[in-house]
């Protein structure tokens, strides 16, 4: 989708003036939007094909020949079925969504409508159908602005979230000089609101052209930060996404599975596997969690020194300038609290107030002169309330 189809409107354009229809139009070639075969791979053929290869890499002769690669999250499965039916709960499952596989989400937005506000005007969103099927099945989304494009269409490809909290759209397009961008809806679905308010972040800012009307956009390492968080395999290749293993799966923090396959089928007892190497500790970890998660390194040195209430679902960035950090040598770990596999939302309070009472109940640790038994996360770690209702509990351990 070409940038150059989209231009800002001036303040005639604004008052009904006829536009220029080749100026203004929005492509609709859905050759362009829609993946070649061999980048198009739902999640069960790809874990089908990867566990065909590890397969054959068990029964290779000379295996050291051969790269670590992705097996996919099936083949962990086999020997890890707990681990893998937590991991389905989690919202690291659900994280990102191609929408013509995705109806239950477009179901969310078509045949809606939402103001995104005096300089945008408001979204129309239909869904579209499959032509070549009489099933009623969903191909794509789209958005409108009537007022401004009449009923030229703009593209919805992606959902980022997992729904816990909330979908953002997401579509990748072609800027003027042929560099790929991402562009983020201006609109999201939210759970507590179970309907369509403003994309967090989006709340102050204007469209710098006629494209922006849609939303905000991000280039370069911004934008394939933002996919890779959200995905176990993506390279983005002009307006598509080539090696698409959606979502944040077993081996997007353990690391390609191949070598661990192979010696699990060649061995009665398989040596251990872990996401880091053998001096893997609790630096390590946090790294790994806040290469998505946010580190300091990400933050303004204005925004760690004011510390607002936003940075609360940026957990790591708290918990490293805690007591409970600063004062554990080098121990305190995301893992210390959270069970990597197991989804927040199915944690009972009582088992994290155990958690912080499994350190302070020792004479080496602070007791609680108020409530050493409970309270703990309602005093230390209240939720801290962010745009459209999100909550995000403070990980800054103190008395606020």
């Amino acid at each position: 989708m070409a940038v150059g189809l989209f231009v800002w409107l001036s303040s005639d354009d604004e008052n009904g003036d006829k536009r220029s229809s080749d100026g203004n139009k929005i492509t609709e070639n859905r050759d362009e939007r829609t993946h070649s075969d061999e980048n198009k791979v739902t999640e069960n053929d790809t874990a089908a094909q990867h566990k065909d290869t590890s397969t054959n890499l068990a029964k290779t002769a000379n295996p050291a020949a051969t790269a670590p690669h992705l097996v996919g999250k099936a083949v962990c499965k086999e020997c890890h079925q707990e681990n893998f039916d937590l991991h389905s709960a989690h919202g690291h499952a659900h994280t990102f969504h191609v929408l013509n596989q995705s109806p239950e989400i477009i179901a969310k937005f078509a045949g809606k409508t939402f103001d995104g506000g005096e300089r945008f005007g408001t979204y129309h969103y239909q869904a579209e159908f499959d032509p070549s099927q009489d099933t009623g099945v969903v191909q794509n989304l789209k958005a409108t602005l009537p007022a401004v494009f009449g009923e030229e269409a703009f593209p919805l490809t992606y959902a980022l979230g997992s729904g816990h909290n909330a979908f953002t759209l997401l579509t990748l397009i072609t800027e003027e000089n042929g560099e790929t961008a991402a562009l983020e809806h201006r609109a999201s679905w939210y759970e507590s609101q179970d309907g369509l308010n403003i994309t967090p972040g989006h709340a102050n800012k204007l469209p710098a052209d006629g494209l922006e009307l849609f939303g905000s956009i991000s280039r370069g390492e911004s934008m394939e930060k933002c996919v890779d968080c959200h995905t176990t395999s993506a390279k983005i290749e002009d307006e598509q996404i080539a090696n698409l293993i959606p979502s944040v799966n077993c081996e997007k923090c353990h690391g390609p599975g191949s070598e661990h396959v192979r010696l699990a089928r060649e061995q009665s007892v398989p040596p251990p596997y872990s996401v880091g190497r053998g001096d893997w500790d609790a630096e390590s970890e946090i790294q790994l969690c806040g290469d998505c998660h946010r580190l300091p390194k990400n933050i303004s040195e204005k925004e760690l020194r004011e510390y607002p209430d936003l940075l609360a679902r940026f957990q790591p960035i708290g918990m490293l300038r805690s007591r409970c950090y600063l004062e554990s040598d080098g121990e305190l770990r995301c893992t210390s609290c959270h069970g990597p596999h197991e989804s927040l939302h199915q944690v009972p309070e009582e088992r994290h107030i155990q958690n912080c009472r499994n350190c302070h109940t020792s004479p080496n640790h602070t007791i609680c002169p108020v409530s050493p038994k409970e309270d703990c996360i309602r005093c230390h770690m209240p939720p801290m309330e962010q745009e459209q209702g999100l909550t995000f509990h403070d990980h800054w351990i103190r008395v606020r």
